[in-house]
């Protein structure tokens, strides 16, 4: 049997050229075409074949995010929800199992959009074992609390015909909106229904749907632990979610948990051979989401081949919604690539230094008219930027997944420069979870700490490991320098060094594999179906960042504007009154900044600074900028096509280089 899962928010694929974003250029209708190919295989070899879903399947991409404003007259308004029209893309697909994310829970017109509009169409599929909302049964009567999907299901599969029991299980989720509730999975192993399921004569394997981390969460121990009270030797394939990491781990011979990435990057398969037997054989991979990949493993012989009918036409809908709603919207063309986390904070690719040195002082400063007779201190946290800017067209779409909160600015006047220049080292050392930050910004900002480690473990990881490799003359135990540091680890820092003092890391890394995921987990064997070479990182990421008056003043007690995104008033504050013993400053002090947010700080800001007067000769540098990076020339395609960024979609699908373990 095998079991299928991928990850969240991709669907129409990664589109920049720049590495390692072609290893995931495959859309939903891509993936569609996957799904039907691999279960005709598995049909092919009598094996059984299961597509299981960890929820998260809103915000941060335009087809769940940008839906029109509807007015309430309309008849189309109980539909202008977030993710109703991209849930119902994500519904052509064909999956066994699904649960929910918490991105389904922060507002309540989403969850019950799930539960009247996406649940009825799996046919009990949709399982939340802890996770229910409160209605009306009828106009005026109470509410009443109700699992949003089925509780628990079984079924025969169609070749081996095993019996699966299966449940969709969410983390202690604390955060959600009124009317919704979740049920620790601790607490929930012991309702009478949970110990009545297990009461079964047969069941040949257990499929659990969890959006629960792999690592450091005591809701997988608990579900394992209830199960095996009952069933000691069953096996137990659990698909996890939320921490956006490729991770793995064995809870017994035969339990294994698997999580597969974020933003539909990654395919995690899990596969388990004689099921019936008291020795079960379990495997899993992480396959890199691209065409190629996906038809290397639907046994087909060309990425033509991959192409079907139903993929064509969730393509045709992903563009018609995208046509309306205005996605391919060009704002302007990145000149360079600017990362999050893979280059210091100070560094001229840092997307962190492009917000502070040009983004905030050019578009948020000028917002209001006081900027031109008051000095401004403007603060803004790391967070609320949740992916990288990378080189080629930023349109409509890539606003969402840059920056998808909409946070409003706002400023205290005449605060002391000498309390106001102390105010970004307040908040950092605060921390990011401490700043009483609204629930899925708080939420989202642990999510990507977790991601973030995952990222450092592997870059240094894999450079340790081949320092270590190339120097077997010297004892990794007993050899140190005169300071006292392996001297593996003073290689390792120098190295580092060297790659944040270059412009690009390609010159250092054009004898490695492609850049990708190298991934670190508790699973026996290679995960990673490609191999490539991890992603730099550098952990010099602060949780906030300023852009100072310009000029900045020469006198503490000149008075200024400190500008700030309204999510973190409360500890702006609490901070000003901590530090100005002179004054009280209260919330109420805050006034609005302008008419910008967060969500409008790209698109005003490549308006001004990357519409290119010629638009032929930017497409030229683009592919110029490809070729570099090994990909075909657009020359050799049809560069009079309406869209070159689809010619060069097409291209890179058939060319990325991929290594198969």
């Amino acid at each position: 049997m095998y079991v299928t899962h991928r990850s969240y928010k991709g669907y129409q694929g990664h589109t920049k050229l720049s590495p390692p974003e072609p290893n995931y250029s495959g859309d939903w209708g891509d993936f569609v075409a996957f799904t039907h190919h691999l279960r005709r295989l598995a049909s092919e070899r009598g094996v059984d074949l299961l597509f299981v879903d960890t929820g998260d399947l809103h915000d941060g991409n335009g087809l769940s995010d940008a839906f029109p404003t509807v007015p309430s007259s309309s008849p189309n308004f109980a539909y202008a929800v977030n993710g109703h029209v991209s849930d119902q893309v994500f519904a052509l697909a064909d999956y066994d199992i699904l649960t929910i994310g918490n991105h389904e829970l922060y507002n309540f017109s989403v969850a019950k959009d799930v539960y009247e509009d996406f649940v009825p169409r799996w046919h009990g599929r949709y399982l939340t074992s802890n996770v229910n909302i409160s209605l009306s049964d009828s106009p005026g009567s109470i509410p009443r609390s109700r699992p949003i999907g089925q509780l628990y299901t079984r079924f025969q599969t169609p070749h081996q015909n095993l019996t699966i029991q299966s449940y969709g299980i969410l983390f202690d989720f604390r955060l959600a909106a009124q009317g919704i509730s979740v049920q620790s999975p601790e607490e929930m192993v012991h309702e009478p229904w949970f110990q009545a399921s297990l009461n079964q004569t047969h069941i040949d394997a257990f499929v659990i749907a969890g959006h629960m981390p792999v690592t450091g969460h005591k809701g997988w121990e608990a579900v394992h632990s209830a199960i095996r009270a009952k069933w000691p030797t069953t096996p137990i394939l659990m698909l996890a979610g939320h921490t956006h990491v490729r991770d793995c781990r064995m809870l017994d011979r035969s339990s294994m948990v698997l999580e597969s990435g974020r933003y539909l990057e990654t395919i995690g398969f899990m596969s388990i051979s004689n099921v019936r037997d008291a020795s079960p054989t379990l495997f899993r991979r992480y396959i890199d989401a691209n065409p190629r990949n996906y038809a290397f493993h639907a046994n087909l012989t060309s990425v033509k081949q991959l192409s079907t009918a139903r993929g064509r036409y969730v393509r045709a809908v992903m563009d018609a919604v995208a046509l309306a709603w205005d996605l391919p919207h060009l704002y302007g063309i990145v000149p360079q690539d600017y990362f999050l986390d893979r280059y210091p904070a100070h560094a001229n690719h840092s997307l962190l230094a492009l917000l502070t040195r040009q983004i905030l002082p050019e578009v948020v400063r000028p917002a209001h008219p006081r900027h031109t007779s008051h000095p401004t201190l403007l603060l803004i946290n790391s967070g609320s930027q949740r992916f990288d800017v990378l080189a080629g067209p930023f349109t409509k779409n890539d606003q969402y997944i840059t920056s998808p909160f909409r946070d409003n600015f706002l400023f205290i006047s005449n605060v002391p420069w000498r309390v106001a220049k102390t105010l970004v080292h307040g908040l950092n050392k605060r921390g990011a979870t401490h700043n009483e930050q609204p629930a899925q910004h708080a939420a989202q900002g642990a999510v990507d700490s977790i991601f973030h480690r995952y990222l450092g473990r592997q870059w240094l990881s894999y450079w340790t490991n081949r320092f270590q490799s190339q120097d077997t003359s010297t004892s990794q135990s007993a050899q140190a320098t005169t300071s006292g540091r392996p001297e593996q680890a003073r290689r390792l820092e120098e190295f580092l060094a060297q790659l944040e003092a270059r412009d690009s890391q390609h010159t250092l890394l054009r004898n490695e594999a492609s850049l990708g995921y190298v991934t670190i987990d508790d699973c026996p064997g290679i995960g990673d179906d490609t191999q490539h070479t991890p992603i730099s990182y550098s952990p010099m990421q602060p949780d906030y960042v300023a852009a100072n008056p310009d000029p900045e003043p020469e006198q503490d007690e000149t008075l200024v504007d400190v500008v700030f995104v309204d999510f973190i008033l409360k500890p702006i504050v609490a901070l000003l009154n901590a530090g100005d013993k002179q004054r009280t400053y209260s919330v109420d002090q805050a006034e609005q900044w302008g008419n910008v947010s967060t969500q409008w700080l790209y698109p005003l800001y490549a308006e001004q600074a990357w519409m290119p007067d010629d638009l032929t000769q930017a497409w030229s540098e683009l592919d110029f900028s490809a070729t570099l990076h090994g990909y075909p020339a657009l020359s050799k395609f049809d560069t009079h096509s309406e869209d070159p960024y689809e010619t060069v979609r097409g291209a890179r699908a058939e060319s990325a280089p991929l290594v198969f373990q």
